[in-house]
């Protein structure tokens, strides 16, 4: 093979591999900057109802799923002493809801150690609520989470109503939901 031929071969090699290398690189950027939530000029918050929801059994969703629906949505950790705390009055909000009311527990999965520690929280707690899993971070990012647990609530428009950074109970659930 003469050397013009070899350098052909390695510069078109190069360009292929370099191609190769922005098409991933797009696509996990992509991936990594969607946002769930789409800031208006009024400075509401509204949700992006093509996010996608990881079920705990893998099975996917989106927030369309939920259109036209009142949504709490719980972020928390296993690890998370507060979000302990609230776990029986979660459960108990969930089973005493509003028909238009949907409650989603998003789990930080990128901060746990496993997806075994969302499981065994789930069993000791009795969790009868929906369990979604953030394996990668985003909604955490997306959703400018800050500290676990917070709540978030989105009237049947899709816009964000309140933020309850902390723990919360049934009671304000409650109160904070039939305000909508």
């Amino acid at each position: 093979m003469t050397a013009k031929k070899k350098m052909g071969l390695i510069i078109s090699l190069v360009l292929i591999v370099t191609l190769i290398g922005i098409v991933v690189k797009n696509e996990f950027a992509n991936d990594q900057t969607f946002n769930a939530l789409i800031k208006k000029e009024d400075g509401t918050e509204q949700i992006a109802y093509e996010t996608k929801l990881v079920r705990f059994d893998k099975s996917e969703t989106t927030l369309e799923d939920y259109k036209g629906k009142i949504l709490v949505l719980n972020f928390w950790a296993s690890w998370c002493g507060p979000c302990i705390n609230e776990a029986p009055d979660l459960n108990e909000f969930y089973k005493k809801k509003p028909k238009n009311v949907e409650f989603l527990a998003i789990n930080m999965t990128s901060k746990e150690k496993g997806v075994e520690s969302v499981e065994k929280f789930a069993d000791q707690y009795n969790i009868k609520f929906p369990i979604f899993l953030d394996e990668k971070g985003l909604l955490l990012k997306s959703f400018e989470i800050m500290g676990y647990p917070t709540t978030i609530i989105i009237d049947t428009d899709g816009v964000v109503q309140y933020r309850v950074q902390g723990e919360v109970n049934q009671d304000e659930l409650n109160e904070l939901v039939s305000q909508l």
